[in-house]
């Protein structure tokens, strides 16, 4: 199946069996109404019914067989699709989204399935099982399969975009598969307004598993590289790096996308793969590996250590329940942290979650081990906790803390730029849910416990060492703020 979701929108359906099936009295009950009239589909054959024939047959002229006009019109943004068999039996029930493959919302492109041969019906709900095709205009009634790497197969891995004592920015692609990819005419950028910055080379590939990196001085910087149209180098303040695939300086539908934040000089980014999740995030790397594979992820000094969001309500207590909302804040180096930077003359702050930012004019030093709880109301924490030492709590913070999850990020000041602007470099983040929220999870599985939802317990950083955006590094707990486990 292929829907195009273009002025020329369409819905493609093509016969996997062995036998012809007349689709009489097939129809679509969620997503758009159509009904089929009799006709037949044949073993490896396609049909097409479209929201406007005459729009659809403009540009596709009658090469396409078109069964039919339907009524309503697919949802840009995403919805659910189903279709019925003649006897109102399920054949295909699964939802899309335009976040899938964001070529595919608005710039032309269909959206494709995979393998239609899978036979996990609920996959065809997630975002793995589709791709981009690979052409604008899609491919109706044909199959493009293998002209292109599937989604994931060629990846932006790591990058460096603040480098120390004048060497190089570097950008490295990455071969995921066990298979030779050529990437030559394909196009990396700093840029979604301008995707053709720099041209790969004619016939360059990137070996089975292997890696690619690219160097500002020699490549996407260098005026006298041929295929570097308009040079750019990549900013220690963050921005995106975009990589597109291309057939004679036409795009094509591979595209992949990386977004990244300010960095300290050095630190490069890269992707971490977490197995609870079967994701990746891009994040700063403990250490640069240009050309081979990625380090752990860089973590500390200071992380979130543990986090009550959703306080019950204590017995004799005087304030409603998120007035005992706390962050507590864990230093995991051996050496002391001051939550301030002399060079930019700027504290650090929290950049997402809640809004607090330390205090500048006594900066607060974290001692090597030391706890510090950024709380929502002072008094009520204290009431409530009256063994946590009053030095350690900072309070009270502005916005209060989603019961539903939500991103907490702790960042500290960067170098100012040249307008005086002022970047923050992520420290920590995490982003946390009440174990609730399937439909934000892939494979429809939240992770997260339950039971720190109101229930009394606190979300608990299992191993301060590891990696903390990952709900496998997270427990309920009864809360302890202030305290070693």
């Amino acid at each position: 199946m292929s829907i195009g979701i273009a002025t020329e929108e369409f819905i493609e359906l093509t016969n996997i069996g062995d036998e012809t099936i007349n689709l009489n009295l097939v129809r679509f009950t969620n997503g758009i109404d159509f009904t089929f009239p009799n006709v037949e589909l044949a073993p490896g054959r396609y049909v097409v019914i479209v929201q406007d024939r005459n729009a659809f047959e403009a540009r596709y002229s009658n090469r396409v067989r078109v069964v039919g006009q339907y009524s309503g019109r697919l949802d840009n943004a995403g919805e659910r699709v189903t279709l019925e068999d003649a006897a109102g039996q399920t054949i295909l029930d699964f939802s899309y989204s335009d976040a899938w493959r964001p070529v595919t919302d608005g710039e032309g492109f269909s959206l494709t399935i995979i393998d239609p041969t899978r036979p996990d019906s609920n996959s065809w709900s997630q975002a793995d099982s589709w791709r981009a095709s690979v052409s604008m205009g899609g491919s109706p009634t044909y199959d493009d399969s293998g002209i292109l790497p599937n989604p994931g197969d060629v990846v932006i891995n790591e990058l460096l975009a603040n480098s120390p004592g004048g060497d190089p920015d570097w950008i490295e692609l990455h071969n995921t598969t066990g298979m030779v990819i050529e990437i030559g005419g394909w196009f990396l950028s700093d840029s979604s307004d301008n995707l053709f910055k720099y041209e790969i080379a004619p016939g360059t590939t990137i070996g089975p598993r292997g890696y690619l990196v690219f160097y500002d001085e020699l490549h996407f910087g260098n005026t006298n590289d041929a295929g570097c149209y308009e040079p750019f180098a990549l900013s220690d303040n963050g921005e995106r790096l975009v990589l597109s695939s291309a057939q004679g300086g036409i795009l094509t539908g591979y595209r992949q996308v990386e977004d990244f934040g300010a960095s300290a000089a050095g630190i490069s980014f890269g992707r971490y793969y977490k197995p609870s999740t079967g994701t990746f995030n891009f994040v700063a790397m403990d250490i640069p590996t240009p050309g081979s594979e990625n380090a752990y992820p860089l973590v500390g000094p200071i992380v979130i250590s543990e986090i009550m969001y959703n306080p019950d309500w204590p017995e004799g207590g005087t304030y409603t329940n998120d007035q005992y909302e706390y962050i507590e804040l864990h230093n995991i180096s051996a050496e002391p942290v001051t939550l301030y930077d002399e060079q930019s003359n700027a504290p650090w702050k929290f950049t997402s979650g809640i809004d607090f930012t330390f205090p500048a004019d006594v900066p607060v030093t974290v001692p090597a081990g030391g706890f510090l709880l950024v709380v929502k109301h002072p008094q009520a924490f204290l009431w409530r906790y009256s063994r946590v030492p009053p030095q350690i709590v900072l309070g009270p913070y502005d916005g209060k803390l989603s019961n539903a999850g939500e991103t907490i990020e702790l960042s500290k000041p960067g170098e100012r730029n040249q307008d005086g602007e002022q970047p923050y470099i992520r420290i920590d983040r995490v982003n946390y849910s009440d174990g609730s929220h399937p439909e934000n999870f892939p494979g429809f599985v939240d992770l997260w416990p339950t039971e720190p939802d109101g229930l009394g317990q606190s979300l608990t950083r299992r191993i301060l060492t590891d990696y903390g955006n990952d709900p496998a590094n997270w427990q309920a707990a009864l809360p302890l703020p202030g305290s070693n486990r």
